[in-house]
Order: C-alpha cells, then sequence, then structure tokens
C-alpha cells in the first residue's frame, strides 16, 4: 500500500536525526504493511475535524505520536508526527 504525508507531518519529519527517522520510518512501514492491526491502532483520537489512529513510537528516548486517519482503498496520508 503506498502512503502520503501532509505539509505538516513533512516539516517535523525533515528536523528528525538519522536514527530518528529510522525509528519513524520503520513504525512507517508497519502501519502501511498492516494498517488493521492493534498495533497501528494503539489510540484514537477525536477532534472537531474528525479523528485518527495515533501510534506512539519510542525512538532513543524520544516519544513521537505518528497520526493517521483510517482510508479504504486509499493511500494512508499521514497527518502529524509530534514529540509527545
Amino acid at each position: 500500500m503506498d502512503f502520503k504525508v501532509t505539509p505538516e507531518f513533512s516539516e517535523r519529519y525533515d528536523q528528525l536525526d538519522d536514527v530518528e527517522a529510522e525509528c519513524v520510518d520503520d513504525a512507517i512501514r508497519r502501519v502501511v504493511a498492516d494498517p488493521q492491526r492493534a498495533w497501528a491502532r494503539q489510540n484514537r483520537v477525536v477532534g472537531e475535524k474528525g479523528w485518527a489512529w495515533l501510534v506512539v513510537v519510542s525512538c532513543d528516548g524520544v516519544d513521537f505520536g505518528l497520526y493517521w486517519p483510517e482510508t479504504v482503498d486509499e493511500p494512508i496520508v499521514f497527518l502529524l508526527l509530534l514529540d509527545q
């Protein structure tokens, strides 16, 4: 399955060091490989504009929140990547 990222995601991703980027890349691959797994759907976040899944990724002592909405038969869109 393909995936896309938002400008907000790219902005934060571009600030990662190599170790953090590799760790986040691993998490992205896990979500893309099987978005139906419980790991990919650790938490559900609801807001005014809808909802998204939140995967918490621990990378070398830093936790990152990886947000993505459920899509059907479309590429996954990674919305945000935030330090926790």
